[in-house]
This record gives structure tokens, sequence and C-alpha cells, in this order.
């Protein structure tokens, strides 16, 4: 008998074909496996390696032994007359064709049902061409008329992290965060904010009723995967009228910044094709840049570019993403996009004040200079400068032109139009800034913030009817503290309300920020309760915002002066001294936070009755105010020096200027200055009274 007749007599031949077959579907299920557990990627290799050594012991396992009726035997040792193989061999042809069923199943679901509900898949019922890129990534390329879309507006759903490991949620939120960055390079496409898209992060919600909730036409959704070396990306393009797919795509390649980056630059691609057309020549250099070939740099920045990226204004997100940013820049020194947020987060620390050093300003201005030496003309660079201007020089009208290129360069960024609206109503230009957090809100809707800045500018601009309108509406919505906040301000400077506005401010949320605190602080103050001024300060919220950029010495000189009203007069000096040293000992300096803190300064020289001084460091601190730009902290100042010139006897001029301050945005409110006990020393002028009376104020009822 030749061997080829002997390895068909003992089936030899007959156990590789189906331990082949029965392996490669072994191998199906394993990856399903390991993909849906987020098991590394070693376990799948190490299967697959034990399944190749397997075969060659199988096929001598099977060229020694013989299946007997009595049982497994040494070939050897078997009658050929008695042998079985025959028998063997057909049990065999049954289990091949079973499993070439199974095969042939796996197949169809794979080509038909996954490609319809699953990632990568897209709608029969739209026309589409197929090729394939030479990465091997199947491109279904839409045939649709994007003129057949409602608009060019797209919300993209955050990216499900398919890895299922929570180490590395930060990366998948990072490629949903820089595939907007890369949308937003794209002019006439109206794109969701990430802020408003975190709400439907593991939605139930269908396509159609995202759509309808964010009034877009469009929907990109897909996940993330990280395994070993590998990443791979899937995305689906949906058209919410027809909740069919324009366009859908998987990605599996290296995982390297250069194949990150062009997957997400494809992406961005399709979505222009489908929804607007083609992408201009300047459009497709700017969503091919590479920010960082370093993948271990780019991981540090999205750490802590997720950090700043919180929705509460707080401390903790600078001081947290300082030091993943710091990381980045080391791994890369190259890497503008990093350097910019840094000297975003150094900006921050000088502004908010837990860090006010010349060190600090120094890191801000290293990293300003290196990202505009490493970008000059990008969007990075632009943001860098805006953020210094900004925060460390006080230059807004220069930070508002940074912020004007970073807009041409990002129109679709939503970040950079709230950044607009801060230094326009910091330049005094109300309406234009109210009108930029408006169109914020547009494009993200679910941004809390956006809504709260505008009513703020609102409260600054005494337009208390929209305060309260807007409010209303917004505050079913949303439940932001500071939003809630400026309506407490707006029913006390629309009709002096305190009993409502205490009814309204003990049911919000304590916070420990500006607007809480302020009004924590002014609201006992109008009520003329002397002991809760002095009691607020031992408050968590309230003591923890002591000593920070606006607040020096308020504990200090407030407790002081409460403790005048209630007739103690020697707690009240120990308070204004204390005040006193504090203040007189900060570093002098040329921005309206120095000269905020003069008139603090000022106004406790004349709670001690120390006029010539007190007028001495007012006029001080508003040549400050006056050679900068700050029409919000001017206005603030302005309001100290009228009030420390009417202390001072210098009633004329303080009379004049209180009448400038009550029309001016940011200044004096009639009803807050009606309830202050602080002015009480100038209601004997019946000038002062009339100036000042609410016109609402009904005499017989007050």
């Amino acid at each position: 008998m030749s061997f080829f007749e002997e390895l068909k007599r003992r089936n030899i031949i007959k156990v590789t074909i189906a331990y082949v077959v029965v392996g490669w579907l072994m191998s199906q299920v394993a990856e399903f496996a390991t993909e849906n557990f987020g098991a590394p990627e070693w376990v799948l290799k190490t299967f697959v390696v034990f399944l190749l050594l397997g075969l060659p012991l199988v096929l001598i396992f099977t060229w020694a032994f013989e299946m007997t009726p009595e049982g497994l035997k040494r070939e050897k040792d078997v009658d050929r007359s008695l042998s079985i193989t025959h028998k063997t061999g057909r049990k065999l042809d049954f289990t091949i064709i079973g499993v070439l069923l199974l095969v042939a199943a796996y197949f169809i679901y794979e080509s038909r049902f996954a490609s319809q509900k699953g990632p990568g898949s897209i709608s029969g019922d739209t026309a589409q061409s197929a090729v394939r890129d030479g990465s091997g990534n199947l491109n279904l390329t839409p045939t649709v008329n994007p003129a057949l879309l409602k608009d060019n507006s797209i919300a993209v759903l955050p990216f499900a992290n398919r890895s299922r490991l929570e180490d590395d949620e930060f990366f998948t939120d990072g490629i949903h965060d820089d595939l907007l960055t890369q949308l937003a390079k794209i002019r006439d496409l109206k794109v969701i904010s990430r802020t408003s898209m975190m709400k439907y992060k593991d939605t139930q919600l269908s396509i159609p009723e995202i759509g309808k909730e964010l009034g877009v036409s469009t929907i990109l959704e897909g996940g993330v995967q990280r395994a070993g070396k590998r990443i791979r990306i899937n995305a689906q393009l949906i058209d919410v009228a027809t909740d069919q797919h324009l366009w859908a795509e998987t990605f599996d390649r290296e995982m390297t910044m250069e194949n990150i980056f062009d997957i997400q630059s494809e992406i961005t691609r399709q979505i222009v094709s489908a929804v607007r057309g083609e992408l201009t020549e300047a459009e497709s250099l700017a969503i091919n840049e590479l920010p960082t070939a370093n993948l271990k740099a780019y991981e540090a920045f999205l750490k802590a570019r997720l950090s700043v990226n919180n929705p509460n204004y707080a401390m903790e997100n600078f001081i947290n993403a300082q030091p993943w940013a710091e990381i980045a820049v080391q791994l890369d020194p190259q890497f503008a996009e990093a350097w910019s947020l840094l000297a975003r987060i150094h900006g921050m620390a000088i502004w908010i004040g837990y860090d006010n050093t010349d060190e600090r300003h120094q890191l801000a201005k290293k990293a300003v200079d290196m990202t505009t030496l490493l970008a000059p003309e990008s969007p990075s660079s632009w943001l860098a400068q805006a953020a210094y201007f900004y925060r460390v020089e006080e230059d807004f009208s220069s930070s508002l032109q940074a912020l004007q290129k970073a807009h041409d360069a990002l129109p679709g960024n939503v970040e950079i139009l709230g950044l607009m609206a801060l230094a326009q109503r910091r330049l005094g230009l109300w309406e234009d800034s109210v009108n930029n957090f408006l169109k914020e809100l547009e494009l993200d809707p679910e941004n809390s913030a956006s809504a709260t800045r505008a009513i703020g500018t609102l409260t600054m601009m005494h337009d208390w009817e929209r305060v309260l309108s807007l409010g209303a509406q917004w505050s079913n919505k949303f439940s932001n503290t500071d939003l809630k906040v400026h309506m407490v301000a707006a029913l006390i400077g629309q009709s002096g309300d305190l009993a409502s506005a205490r009814k309204a401010f003990n049911e919000i949320t304590p916070v420990a920020g500006s607007t809480y605190v302020d009004m924590a602080v002014f609201l006992p103050t109008w009520e003329r309760d002397y002991q809760a001024i002095i009691d607020i300060w031992n408050r968590p919220e309230v003591a923890a915002m002591a000593g920070l950029n606006g607040y020096t010495a308020w504990q200090e000189s407030s407790r002081g002066f409460a403790y005048l009203q209630l007739g103690e007069a020697e707690k009240a000096k120990e308070q204004l001294d204390r005040a006193v040293e504090i203040l007189t000992n900060l570093k002098p300096d040329s921005n309206s936070r120095y000269a905020y803190d003069l008139g603090n300064l000022a106004w406790v020289y004349a709670l001690q009755g120390d006029h010539k001084q007190a007028l001495e460091i007012s006029e001080k601190a508003m040549a400050i105010s006056r050679a900068g730009s700050d029409q919000i902290d001017g206005a603030y100042i302005a309001g100290f020096h009228a009030q420390i010139l009417g202390m001072t006897g210098h009633r004329d001029e303080a009379l004049a200027e209180i009448e400038r301050l009550l029309e001016t945005p940011a200044g004096l409110v009639r009803w807050n200055m009606y309830l202050d006990p602080a002015w009480d020393f100038f209601r004997d002028d019946e000038r002062f009274n009339e100036l000042i009376k609410p016109l609402n104020l009904e005499d017989e009822n007050r």
C-alpha cells in the first residue's frame, strides 16, 4: 500500500481537514471573546500558537493509534481485517460537513446581519461603491447627494470604549475630542460640542430621538478598541431623517500616532463628503496635521485635557491637569498643542490666584513662547496667546484679536465663542458678549456654563427681565448653582424682594465659587444680619475662597464692618487691623485685581477713620483701573471710590460718580444701595436719597 493510501486509510487527511476547520472556527470565537471581555492581545496570540502546535501532535497521535470497538489501541496491534477506520472516516465526514455549515452560517451573518446592525455597517438602501484602501480597510463610499440632507449639521456621539478597560476611557474620550476638533476646522458645518454630547454616553435613545433633541441632520457613532499594539476604530454616519447609514468603516491598524490621526482625518473627510461636499485645499491640509509622533506624550496630553475640560470651574481641574501636560512636553518638546494647554493652565493659576508667583508668570510666558515658536500660525498658538493676554496681562483687546484668528481657523469650535464672549464683556461689548454666549449655547445646548455666563452678563447689564425670563427657562434644564444665584440677584435688583431672595438662595446647593460666595456674604449684609456676616466665613465653601484673587482680606474687612455695626469696637479693630496688614503686604502690581485689593484697603482705612490714607489709596486704585481695559473690575473699583469719596467728605464728587455708575454695566444698583448699611453714612443727604431711590419704590410701603 502506498504512503498516500495509508494516510487515507488512517484518516490522516480527514483529521487534518477537520482540525483546520474546527481550529479556525475556535479562533473566531476566541477573537470575539477577547474583544468583548477586554482581554490583552497576547491571550489570543497564545491561543493561536497552541492551536498550531496541536496539529502535528494530533497527526502523530492519529498515525500511531486507532479507534476500535474495544477502545483506543496502538495501530500496530490492530488486525487489519477487523479495522473500523472506514467507519471512523464517515464520522469525520459528518463532522467536517457540520462544521462547514457553521462556518457558512457565520459568513452569512457577518456579511448580512452584522453589517446592517453593528459598527462598520451600511444600509442596503443607500447607494455605494466598495473599495479597499492600501491597508486593507473596507471603505464604503457614499453616493448620497449632500443637497438631500436637511442641513450641514452633525452630532458625534461619545465613542464606546470597546476595550472594556476603565483605564482606556480617557483614550476613547480623547479620540472623540480630537475628532470634534477636526470637524471644527470645517466651514459651514454645524457641530454639536462635546459638553452636550456627553449626555448621550451609553444612551438608550434612538438616533432619530437624539437628532430631534439636538436639531441635527446627521449623527456619527463608533467605538475604539486598544489591544496591545493594535487599535481598531469603527465609525458610522447616519442620516437622522431616514435612520439609514450614509457611510461606515472599520479601521484596524498598528497603534501609532500616524495611524490614529490618519483614521481621524479619513473619518472627517467622509463626513464632509456625505454632508457638505468636498474639502477645500486649506481644510484638507488642516485636518492632516500631525500634532505629535510620540504616543506616550499624546496620552499624557489627553489626560491633561480631560481634566481641564471638566465642566465645573474649579482650581482642582487645573492643578490635576498640570503634571500630565508637563509630562507631554517633556516626552515631546515639539508638541505645540501640549505647550498651548500648559500656557492655559499656568494662566488660570495666576487668574484664580492659587499661584500668582514670579515663577508661575515665567512658566506661563515660556509656554506661550514655545507654542508660538513651534506653530506660529496655528490655532494652538493663538489660543495660548489669548489665554496669556487675558489671564496674565489683562490685555483683553489683544486677547480678543488672538481669539478671532483662532475662530477663523476653527470656525466650529464652540469653546472659542465662549472665550470671545468673556473678552468682549471685559471690554464693555455687552450685547456682543451675550450674543456669543447664546451662539455657544446653540451649538452646545447642554452646556450650563454658557447659559450661566449669558445670565451673568445680563445681570451685570442690570437687565433683570431677561435674567428672570431666561433663568426660569434654563433653570428647569440646568442645575447650575451660579445660574440660580444670578436669579436671586435679579429678584433684589428688580424689586428689592429680600424675603423671596432669601428663600430662593437657601434652596441652592452651596459651592466654593465666586458667584455663590458673593451672594452668601452680600445677602445677610442687605438683610442687616450682622452676626450672620461674621458667621458666614466659617462655612467651608466660603472659607475656601478667602485669600484668592478678589477676596484678599475680604473676610477680615467684612467681619470688621459687621462688628462696627454691632458696636463691638475691639473686635472690629482686630479684624480691620488684620485686613490692613494683609493688604499692605501685597506685591505691587498694575492689574485690576491688585487695584481691587487697593479699593478694599481704602475702604478699611475709611472705616478706621483714616480719611487721608483712604483717599490716597483709592486714587491709586483708580489710576491703575483707568490704565487698563477691564470694564467689569473697573466698575467695581469705581464703586469703591465713590463710597470713599462720600465717606471722606467729598460728597459732590461722590454723587457725580454714583450717578454715572448707576447707568454703567457692572456698576451700582439702586436697590442694592438702598438696602446696604455700608451707605448709611450718606442717608442724611437728600440728594443721595433721591439719586439712589429705586424707580419702583412705593413710598407708603417702605
